[in-house]
């Protein structure tokens, strides 16, 4: 009976055994099933992300080459820009040099023209020669009238090429409208016109004193000129509302057609044009002038009806200064004799002959000269007399010398070897005056700058206070 029972456990747990491998063999068949199907799964994801990996690459590579493509585009359109400015700053620095060079080369015999012409004047008035000074005044006022022409275009170039600088401060506009229209009295009187003037107590105005005076002198000219009969009234008045300080000119000339004033301020553009011209000039008055007003801040604005008359009137903001200041006289020419000696010695570096000659007329008469053509002259002539322990008390130097020297040059070296010229006023005499020159010429070591054509008496008078200073010094 027990054997039985072994018999039956055994094939119990056979069955057992059998049954759970069974199963196990079923789950592990099962299994496999999914691990393939998750295989595959696995497998299909891979190549989907090879495939999605792939397009990536494919786009950043495309869009590479494209921002590739317009980084190139960019540097070419870049270094195209940069040329292209470089091409402009070129062309601007040559035109400057042109215009500064040709403002050299007309001011160079013009100085002479001018010079001598004036020189001429004075002598034959002494000689009351009216015929041959009438011959001398056409000279002269041919200079000055071509003279008047090259500063118009100078400065209408330097304004187009944002190189004008003016400085703004309060100023006398009545004072300014005064001494303006004094110089213009005698050619009214020539011509029989009333010519009148009147100010009133108004406010400072914040402009360029000089610019304006010259704006005003244009306008003034241009009334007398196209006037034939009537009157040029100018008139200065404030305009509380805008702050505004005016200034009016209104004549009784030949007026402008209405269809021509709206290009009134185009540079060169003239009414009148051909060999037929009633009048002569540029047109460049009134354009500048409009773009002086406006770097001032202000405006200009033209009334007119042709054969009736022409107003032009100009307005300049307004300062919160009421009284006017009171600024220091310039130095008069009628300089006091303790000042003008003739044992004052001046020094004279002028390589033109011409010019040369018109400063020996100029100064002759008040001051003991010396004269040299270059630096190794004047070099050689300050040594000589150095060592005879002698020092010259002005030294009014051209700017353009002879190779390898110019002005500044030769300045520096005659206060380089001789340490006592360090206290010597140095003027220096050119026909460069551009924008900039004067502040150039001052920081190289100047004491003083005039320009050519030079004016006998601002030349004196520019002496005399270099000589004021160093004596008060």
């Amino acid at each position: 009976m027990s054997h039985i029972y072994s018999y039956l456990l055994i094939i119990f747990s056979f069955l057992v055994i059998s049954g759970t491998l069974i199963i196990y063999l079923k789950s592990l068949k099962k299994l496999k099933r999914l691990l393939l199907k998750k295989e595959s799964e696995i497998n299909k994801l891979e190549n989907q992300f090879k495939e999605f990996s792939q397009q990536v690459d494919e786009r950043v590579l495309l869009r590479t080459k494209e921002l590739e493509e317009e980084v190139n585009v960019r540097n070419q359109l870049d270094y195209k820009l940069k040329k292209a400015l470089k091409k402009a700053e070129d062309a601007n620095y040559l035109k400057n040099a042109f215009l500064s060079n040709m403002s050299h080369e007309i001011r160079t015999p013009l100085n002479g023209i001018i010079g001598f012409a004036s020189l001429l004047e004075t002598e034959l008035s002494l000689l009351e020669n009216e015929e041959l000074y009438d011959y001398a005044n056409g000279i002269s006022q041919s200079g000055e009238r071509l003279l008047h022409l090259l500063n118009n275009i100078i400065d209408i170039s330097r304004i187009e090429a944002n190189d004008m600088e003016i400085s703004l401060k309060p100023c006398d506009i009545s004072e300014v409208v005064k001494n303006a229209a004094e110089l213009y009295i005698f050619k009214a009187n020539e011509k029989g016109l009333k010519f009148n003037i009147q100010t009133v107590d108004v406010p400072f105005v914040i402009a360029d004193s000089s610019s304006l005076a010259k704006i005003i002198s244009d306008v003034i000219e241009n009334a007398i000129k196209y006037t034939e009969t009537g009157f040029v009234n100018i008139s200065v008045g404030h305009n509380e509302n805008e702050n505004e300080v005016y200034v009016r000119i209104k004549d009784t000339g030949i007026g402008i057609e209405s269809a021509y004033l709206p290009n009134i301020f185009d540079a060169f553009r003239q009414e009148s044009l051909g060999y037929s011209r009633a009048y002569q000039g540029a047109g460049l008055g009134l354009p500048l002038a409009k773009r002086l007003i406006e770097l001032m801040r202000g405006h200009i604005a033209i009334d007119s009806i042709k054969g009736i008359g022409t107003t032009v009137t100009i307005f300049i903001p307004a300062s919160i200064q009421k009284m006017p200041l009171k600024e220091s006289m310039p130095v008069n020419i009628s300089t006091p004799s303790e000042i003008i000696k003739h044992d004052i010695e001046v020094f004279i570096v002028e390589d033109d002959r011409m010019n040369r000659l018109v400063l020996k007329k100029m100064l002759e008469n008040k001051f003991k000269l010396t004269l040299s053509v270059d630096g190794e002259e004047t070099l050689k002539i300050i040594s000589e007399a150095h060592s005879e322990g002698k020092l010259f008390d002005i030294m009014l130097f051209d700017i353009n010398l002879p190779v390898p020297w110019d002005g500044i040059l030769l300045m520096k070296e005659i206060k380089s070897r001789w340490k006592e010229y360090n206290n010597i006023p140095f003027i220096a005499q050119t026909a460069y005056a551009m924008s900039g020159d004067k502040e150039r010429l001052l920081e190289a070591g100047f004491d003083d700058y005039i320009p050519k054509p030079i004016n006998q008496g601002h030349l004196i008078s520019m002496i005399n206070n270099q000589l004021k200073v160093v004596k008060d010094f």
